[in-house]
């Protein structure tokens, strides 16, 4: 198999975990043409069409689907063999900077953290507060992870992985307040609002079930633009909260927070996102927390909880973040 076909096969993962062939360039750090061509060679010398580009998010063919989880299979074993030959010769070494908003910062960057030491401990790890900056001029480090929708500008931008909407109380609120069965339920009920770092206060969570949407305008007495605010009274049983799965594994696991409403789909759950400058992709110490940053995150998605649950599919940007301008704090239904 030669190198011209790996990159195709790469190529194609890419486009169809991302959405769309633009979405797979940035986070490739290419040209949006360059996806195109390369997947149509593909496809040209298999002579089948492996995506269905009818479409937006775009998706594999019914009769390609086991080819493309094949081919991401084969990927991720080519890189952590080639993670192993460098470790073995020449290990990256030197500093990197990376700024995180609150949300990765505090729920997914400590046992990352520990786990990138133990595999490259000859790199440096600077780690900054991302504050409402996503942008890495103004930012001034190498990278940034984020839980959102980066802005567009002159880096590469990479999706890590889709997140899911769960929500959740303790089973003592649920016993005592009652649990929802449609959306329009939690009106009645005390929820944590998130505050996020542009100003606007998500008021409206707005759910999907079988092609139908529901959007339940929700109140409570707490807001804030800290998590970790929010789960002081949470895990204190006295509100509900809509909360990023990736970061409750522990209380999922443990039980002491119990999730409802599984069979409703949140709508706009924010990605896990990398920004990287183009200029150091090609360093082996940036390189390296890049291909990490991937695999641990992919290691995450693959373990999410609770499990039986639908694939979780790429989310739309949603409308406050469409129309966010720098005007200022504003609070939003939308």
């Amino acid at each position: 198999m030669g190198i011209h076909k790996l990159r195709g096969l790469e190529y194609l993962v890419a486009a169809v975990d991302s959405g769309s062939f633009s979405a797979a360039a940035r986070r490739l750090g290419v040209a949006t043409p360059s996806v195109h061509r390369l997947v149509q060679a593909l496809e040209a010398e298999l002579g089948v069409s492996l995506i269905d580009r009818s479409g937006q998010p775009l998706r594999p063919t019914p009769y390609a689907a086991a080819y493309v989880d094949r081919a991401r299979v084969l990927l991720s074993d080519l890189r952590e063999l080639d993670a192993s030959l460098h470790d073995q010769s020449s290990a990256p070494q030197g500093t990197i900077s990376l700024a995180a908003d609150s949300m990765v910062r505090e729920y997914l960057m400590p046992d990352m953290l520990a786990a990138f030491h133990v595999r490259f401990p000859d790199i440096e790890v600077q780690v900054l507060e991302a504050g409402s900056v996503r942008d890495l001029a103004r930012l001034g480090t190498d990278l940034l992870m984020q839980s959102g929708w980066p802005p567009h500008q002159d880096a590469v931008l990479r999706t890590l992985t889709e997140t899911r909407w769960l929500i959740v109380a303790t089973p003592a609120y649920w016993a005592r307040q009652g649990q929802p069965k449609l959306p329009s339920d939690l009106a009645r009920h005390g929820c944590a609002l998130y505050r996020t770092p542009s100003g606007e206060v998500l008021r409206r969570w707005v759910f999907e079930r079988d092609g139908q949407k529901q959007a339940v305008d929700v109140e409570g007495w707490l807001v804030s633009d800290s998590r970790r605010v929010l789960d002081g009274p949470l895990l204190a049983g006295q509100v509900v909260a809509r909360v990023n799965d990736l970061s409750i594994r522990r209380e999922l696991t443990e039980g002491g927070l119990q999730p409802v409403l599984l069979d409703w789909t949140g709508l706009h759950a924010p990605p896990i996102s990398l920004v990287a400058k183009r200029s150091l992709t090609r360093q082996p110490r940036v390189r390296a927390w890049i291909d990490f940053a991937a695999e641990y995150t992919a290691e995450l998605a693959r373990e999410r909880l609770p499990g039986g649950l639908p694939t979780v599919r790429p989310s739309e940007r949603p409308e406050w973040w469409k129309r966010r301008v720098s005007a200022g704090p504003r609070s939003t239904r939308s």
